[in-house]
């Protein structure tokens, strides 16, 4: 049988009690693998990495797992927890009408660490860096590429590295934040965005005519997102094609609606892809 590709999803600034990610993402807390795993696999307990990633004062924001069909798999399925530093926590408490941004001058980036695992043999331990982007509450993923990851195989006891690993990340995030202030001051034409929207419909829907179009991917939903700088159009496109719900037409003209990404596997790797699209647009754009 397939296994579906959605997701539920917990979220909250203040953080997430144990309670709170098991009940979105209860393969977290799995003892043991999944039965149909081989002999040959080593258990990576993420609720291990979880503790210890707390006592480091790393604070999980956000929890999500993949919905399985299989009868019995739900406890082992793929689950993603991104984590904060304590101070990131305290920084940002207020939320108003499920918005963050009416208090800020700017629109604020928090470092996030991105940690993914999964308990029946479909995905390696993979811990990378993240960004959060309270304007509009999505959160952004960069490749190892960009910043250095940790993506092990099932084969030992890996959490003794992963608060260095983590905290090491987070030490690189200037390298990160430096990137995006260059993409801040390269200013698209419209022929220009139009190009960046077109490639990143391959990204999503491969080479096959894309249900919506270029200029919806681009569409802003907030004054602050009406720019036309290389980070703004990522953020724009990015949103839209996470989020989903733009009305288009099949390749044999049926009305639809985008759905939005709902893979644990599928967030990561778009989210992956559109930052290393925007990494060559700003190559070009020079």
């Amino acid at each position: 049988m397939r296994q579906q590709t959605a997701i539920v999803k917990a979220t909250s600034p203040h953080g997430l009690s144990d309670d709170q990610i098991m009940r979105v993402a209860p393969s977290v807390f799995a003892t043991e693998p999944w039965e149909g795993v081989s002999d040959k696999y080593a258990f990576i307990s993420t609720a291990d990495v979880l503790g210890r990633m707390r006592t480091a004062g790393l604070v999980p924001v956000s929890a999500q797992q993949s919905i399985v069909r299989i009868p019995g798999k739900r406890e082992f399925a793929k689950h993603m927890l991104r984590f904060r530093r304590q101070a990131d926590v305290d920084r940002f408490p207020k939320v108003v009408n499920g918005n963050m941004h009416h208090f800020f001058k700017e629109q604020p980036l928090i470092a996030e660490i991105a940690l993914s695992n999964a308990h029946d043999r479909t995905s390696a331990f993979d811990l990378f860096a993240g960004l959060f982007r309270l304007v509009c509450s999505n959160g952004l993923c960069v490749p190892s590429s960009t910043l250095e990851s940790i993506k092990v195989r099932h084969v030992g006891d890996i959490a003794d590295d992963v608060i260095e690993g983590a905290f090491s990340i987070i030490d690189d995030f200037p390298v990160v934040m430096e990137e995006i202030d260059g993409w801040q001051r390269l200013m698209l034409t419209d022929r220009q965005q139009a190009a960046y929207a077109k490639a990143a419909q391959t990204l999503r829907w491969g080479d096959e005519s894309a249900p919506v179009t270029e200029a919806q991917l681009l569409l802003p939903h907030r004054i602050e997102d009406r720019a036309s700088d290389l980070f703004t159009t990522f953020n724009r496109v990015q949103e839209n094609m996470m989020k989903g719900g733009l009305r288009g037409r099949t390749k044999t003209g049926k009305r639809m609606s985008t759905r939005a990404i709902n893979s644990v596997t599928e967030d990561t790797k778009l989210n992956k892809a559109l930052w290393v699209l925007t990494q060559e647009m700003a190559k070009q754009v020079h």
